[in-house]
């Protein structure tokens, strides 16, 4: 499915772009998806355009979404890249507002351990309008340590160790189109500015298959965090993170990535 070189250029820098994989028909059906369960989860209340909403195991609640794990577009990807027996993690739809700093998606790296998000936009995003920008390379040491010091930029008052502010920051902004997908590792440090009140994107999340222990733990510190936001969400509390028939259905190719979580137990 990948060439050489993009695996090489994924290995290298981190991220990779791949221009309208997905047809207008399907952004069209995915998009209305997307406002159709954000909405349920505000119990059809209006968005309020103050904070970002944030759903987890997003497409997991959609069966029409859920075929995208099977397809040669995600799955023949994630193969290339993670090697047979990869493992899926929960899935998240959000709705942005205003900037996200820097910051990596996790902040350990792993031995022979590789996380990945793979992000689809539903609105155009520009370098000024919350495109993700990314600090090429930044997913392996040293980089990835050497930049710590931008959390300082969270502070109050807001510190600049490298003597620039977060937008002016080196940095390689992916502008994206609905139908684009945006992949990158959980270990790249990124960021986006200048966005809208009203920005909508989800990603699906995949590790290579756990090998060690501190894999098996990374995995169940991720299970344990999500359950607990299941279980404290405001606009209707569970007791899962997985839907059973989600877990239970789908082909081979979706059973083979989520067999490691119905080993572990995970509901």
């Amino acid at each position: 499915m990948l060439t050489p070189e993009q695996k090489r250029f994924f290995e290298t820098f981190g991220y990779l772009v791949f221009r309208q994989a997905l047809s207008a028909r399907e952004v069209a059906e995915i998009s209305a998806q997307f406002d159709d369960l954000m909405a349920e989860a505000r119990n059809g209340e209006p968005f309020g355009r103050k904070e970002r909403q944030v759903v987890m195991e997003y497409i997991e609640k959609r069966p029409a979404l859920t075929r995208l794990l099977e397809d040669d577009r995600v799955f023949a990807v994630m193969e290339d890249l993670l090697g047979p027996g990869f493992v899926w993690l929960p899935s998240d739809g959000n709705v942005y507002v205003g900037n996200t700093d820097w910051h990596p998606d996790r902040r350990e790296i792993l031995p022979c351990y590789t996380v990945i998000k793979m992000a689809m936009y539903l609105d155009p995003v520009r370098k000024d309008s919350g495109c993700l920008r990314v600090v090429p390379g930044s997913h392996r040491e040293p980089l990835h340590s050497d930049l710590l010091p931008l959390f300082q930029h969270r502070a109050t008052p807001p510190a600049h160790p490298f003597g620039v502010t977060s937008e002016r920051l080196p940095a390689v902004p992916l502008e994206s189109d609905p139908g684009d997908v945006v992949l990158f590792s959980q270990h790249l440090w990124h960021a986006s500015f200048g966005g809208s009140d009203h920005r909508r994107m989800f990603t699906l999340n995949f590790t290579t298959k756990p090998t060690e222990e501190a894999h098996v733990a990374d995995h169940r510190r991720n299970y344990e965090s999500a359950l607990k936001w299941a279980q404290t969400n405001p606009y209707g509390p569970q007791d899962h993170v997985y839907d059973p028939t989600f877990l239970a259905g789908g082909g081979p190719r979706r059973q083979a990535m989520l067999k490691q979580i119905v080993e572990w137990g995970f509901r």
